[in-house]
């Protein structure tokens, strides 16, 4: 059996102070940085299987940017798209690298001078530096952060906190070391938005940073963070909200290191593990499209709006009204491209969606033998995807839910993607022998 070998590497990212601070809104720009924005690269090789992870310490990375930089990567490292994950963390505190109505242009200067190169840099030196290696594992509990989906007193889900709200408090840590024992690397996997910054002047990679620079001081090389399943888990700020300003981020920072580096610190058994890397379309139903009438109802309300999610509503009920102009027929499904990488008994899976927590879990207990990692803002940002029993709750993420495309996904559209991310591993691992 071909050896499992592993190269990383690391690019700095920072825009230049000055540019718009993605997440909120279009009006917020930065004025100093509080800590570097990073491009890291895990590129894995076993014989003549190629893939890479990629943990880019952005907000989200627009559908279209990602499959130009995937396209970059294929033709230049020829490492097959379908074999490759760019994961964003979601900080609210880094440039706009995504692009929406309601929250500004992406930023194609930062993409083609900084984001891109850099991205390809890290790439080539990972690529340049691998090695044999082992890998460990470990998880445990760690209360970084909370469901976000507050019900107040009148019935209404707002942004802050529930604590009795599904949420996943799993941290995983894994850990690669040479064939002479020596670390070579690390990952932490954790769902929870990069919020706590609030409507800050300051480019920070938010709670996760000094988390990943805890593990990396405890272990000597390099670390990064890979954002599961995070759409309705906010930071659990001590101010009972979902953000607050740079001081929240460094007292949660302080919770994240004190776990990650204590999760990192029970891993005591390394071993050799198998590459197994798979791309399949998973298929999600949709409904109909609203009525005409009522989107032409709807959008007199909405007509004046310019920012975040009702600026986003409005976009879509033009949308959908041009779409009946055009004579444009309903579709009855979408075919949803996902990559699942596995090392060994460890399987990350990937979606484009910021997932809802459950469903993450739901994918991971279908396996016994099997740790399954889902990662949201994968290879693209296609907005939420929230549990079927949200919808009657409504609420923020549900609007970005119905509201992003001109036809909104089935109410079940969670139970297809799990049964369908189940099936893709299962056939994966079933091919593997």
């Amino acid at each position: 059996m071909e050896k499992f070998c592993l190269g990383v590497a690391r690019e700095i990212i920072t825009p230049e102070i000055g540019g718009q601070l993605y997440g909120y809104r279009p009006d917020v720009f930065s004025e100093s940085v509080e800590d570097d924005l990073t491009a890291t690269a895990y590129y894995f090789r076993q014989g003549d299987r190629k893939a890479l992870m990629l943990s880019l310490t952005v907000c989200l990375i627009r559908t279209q940017l990602a499959a130009e930089i995937l396209g970059l990567i294929e033709e230049r490292f020829s490492i097959p798209r379908g074999n490759c994950m760019l994961n964003a963390t979601h900080t609210h505190s880094g440039p706009n690298t995504a692009g929406e109505t309601g929250w500004g242009d992406i930023d194609r200067a930062y993409c083609d001078k900084i984001f891109i190169p850099k991205i390809l840099s890290a790439v080539q030196k990972a690529v340049d530096s691998t090695k044999p290696v082992k890998m460990g594992v470990a998880s445990g509990t760690s209360l970084v952060g909370i469901s976000r989906r507050e019900l107040n007193l009148r019935n209404e889900v707002i942004l802050g906190q529930n604590p009795w709200a599904c949420f996943n408090s799993e941290m995983t840590v894994i850990s690669f070391v040479g064939e002479d024992g020596e670390a070579v690397a690390n990952l932490i996997h954790y769902g929870a938005h990069g919020t706590a910054a609030g409507l800050n002047h300051e480019i920070t990679r938010d709670w996760s940073g000094l988390m990943v620079d805890a593990v990396e001081e405890k272990s000597g090389v390099i670390t990064a963070y890979f954002n599961g399943p995070e759409g309705d888990v906010g930071p659990r700020l001590s101010n009972g909200c979902t953000t607050g300003d740079i001081t929240y981020v460094r007292e949660l920072s302080a919770v994240a290191a004190r776990d990650a580096v204590a999760i990192y610190s029970n891993i005591s058994e390394y071993s050799d593990v198998d590459l197994a890397v798979s791309e399949k379309a998973l298929v999600v139903p949709l409904k109909k499209r609203m009525d005409y009438d009522k989107a032409k109802a709807m959008l007199e309300k909405y007509k004046h709006e310019t920012v975040n999610a009702n600026a986003l509503i409005r976009r879509h009920l033009g949308d959908v009204i041009r779409a009946y102009d055009e004579c444009k027929p309903d579709e009855e499904c979408v075919h949803e491209q996902q990559t699942v990488i596995g090392l060994g008994d460890v399987v990350f899976a990937a979606f484009r969606y910021e997932l809802f927590s459950e469903i993450g879990m739901r994918i991971d207990r279908a396996f016994d033998t099997k740790k399954v990692l889902s990662l949201s803002n994968t290879n693209g940002s296609e907005s939420y995807m929230v549990t079927q029993d949200a919808i009657c709750r409504g609420g923020y993420e549900v609007d970005m839910f119905l509201y992003s495309h001109v036809q909104p996904f089935a109410d079940d559209a969670d139970f297809h993607l799990v049964t369908g991310t189940v099936d893709h591993i299962n056939s994966l691992y079933e091919s593997e022998g």
